[in-house]
């Protein structure tokens, strides 16, 4: 089951994703999602359970927990930054998850595993303006969030072959870009490999791929920055990863970034 973002009313897989037009009131189960300027607001029996401000959101609906009713998805967006909050009605309303994605955000809700309770593939831009690379060239890292039976945890070691972002995409643009002498594209993607093998628990093999088949600059480049790469990767999900028990949204930052 694959859910990617949409802007429109679709219907899939009898998933039903809707974004609702001048801003009508949406039905889920007892509850209705109203919008008004800067604002959602998830109500029940007249009263406002949650609101969040913003500024533009999005509404879907899409079964989560593999039990009805469908869980909510609101994407907010203010200018580049987007933040993702879902929330269920199962054993009572509550916040599932929120995640701060700042240029990047969910990318695709699908489950991977076949147990019936899809993940979630969300993007970071953890490495923009990192290691001096114009920003439109950072790496794009993309990590996978799994329930845990509690909470949503990051999973992405368990599926390293899975992701928009791959060890084996970074390899080949790394080696297109060496093949076309494009060493800021060649650093980008070296950056990316690295980190991508940092987060699938493939550090090791990425490293010693990285020393043996890169030119002594780029080699130099990352080494220099390592310890910067390993604190910013540490730190990532818990800045951007959060559940909150408030009725005003969104929280504060957990990290000042």
């Amino acid at each position: 089951m694959r859910v990617p973002i949409l802007a429109a009313v679709l219907v899939l897989s009898g998933l039903a994703l809707a974004q609702p037009t001048s801003n009508s009131p949406i039905a889920w189960g007892s509850y209705t999602i109203r919008q008004e300027a800067g604002l959602l607001r998830i109500i029940r029996a007249d009263r406002t359970q949650v609101e969040i401000k913003g500024g533009q959101f999005e509404v879907k609906q899409l079964e989560l927990t593999g039990q009805a009713p469908a869980e909510l998805w609101i994407n907010e967006t203010s200018g580049p930054h987007t933040t993702a909050y879902f929330f269920t009605q199962e054993q009572g309303f509550r916040n599932l998850l929120i995640y701060r994605g700042r240029t990047a955000g969910v990318l695709e809700v699908r489950d991977v595993d076949g147990d019936r309770r899809p993940e979630i593939i969300v993007g970071t831009d953890v490495f923009a303006d990192f290691g001096g690379l114009p920003r439109e060239v950072y790496p794009r890292l993309t990590y996978i969030l799994a329930w845990d039976g509690v909470r949503y945890v990051d999973a992405t070691a368990r599926f390293p072959t899975l992701g928009f972002r791959t060890l084996s995409y970074y390899r080949t643009a790394l080696q297109d870009a060496l093949i076309q002498k494009d060493e800021v594209n060649a650093r980008s993607a070296a950056l990316g490999y690295y980190g991508r093998g940092l987060i699938t628990g493939q550090a090791d093999e990425a490293k010693t791929w990285l020393m043996a088949n890169t030119p002594q600059a780029i080699r130099r480049w990352l080494l220099d920055l390592e310890g910067e790469v390993i604190r910013a990767l540490y730190t990532d999900l818990a800045c951007r990863m959060t559940v909150s028990y408030s009725r005003s949204l969104p929280p504060k930052p957990v990290c000042n970034r």
